[in-house]
């Protein structure tokens, strides 16, 4: 027997994956090999997944900081639309990042949450963890949310 509302889980998540793959998901996505992996509203929390390639190493072997950030924003902006519904734009007004550890090559997961929600803005956090499950950056953000179709940027 499954959890109450596992059905509505997995409906929705397959529903946002219909859309992620029916809608441009736009060249910073594929360049990070990005992949949305699960939405759990019970958490208001979506996990991810990120590829971290040779080219995005500095000589001594260890990602730069943007490509670290891109990540986390990414995971950051996919929270608010899959959580908020759509149509839904994300447009980060402030983000913060902490290095917590280097990160080498692999596949690395991240954790965005949905900490509160107004009218026009939304706050988040995002921990992105290395191909070894430790912990390697965090980010907070605060993201101005709008209706899709009002000429305004992001996601």
């Amino acid at each position: 027997m499954s959890p109450p509302g596992a059905n509505d889980l997995a409906l929705q998540h397959q529903q946002h994956q219909q859309r992620q793959q029916r809608r441009d998901r736009g060249p910073v996505a594929e360049l990070l090999g990005h992949r949305l992996l699960a939405i759990d509203r019970a958490a208001s929390a979506i996990d991810a997944e990120f590829r971290a390639q040779a080219h995005f190493f500095n000589p001594m072997g260890v990602m730069q900081g943007g490509f670290t950030m891109a990540m986390l924003e990414q995971a950051l902006l996919d929270a608010v639309v899959a959580l908020m519904g759509e149509p839904c734009r994300a447009t980060t007004l402030e983000m913060q990042c902490n290095f917590l550890a280097g990160i080498g090559p692999g596949v690395l997961r991240c954790r965005a949450s949905l900490v509160r929600q107004g009218r026009s803005t939304a706050f988040l956090e995002a921990r992105l963890f290395d191909s070894g499950g430790t912990l390697a950056a965090t980010a907070t953000s605060v993201v101005a949310v709008s209706q899709a179709g009002n000429g305004q940027g992001g996601q």
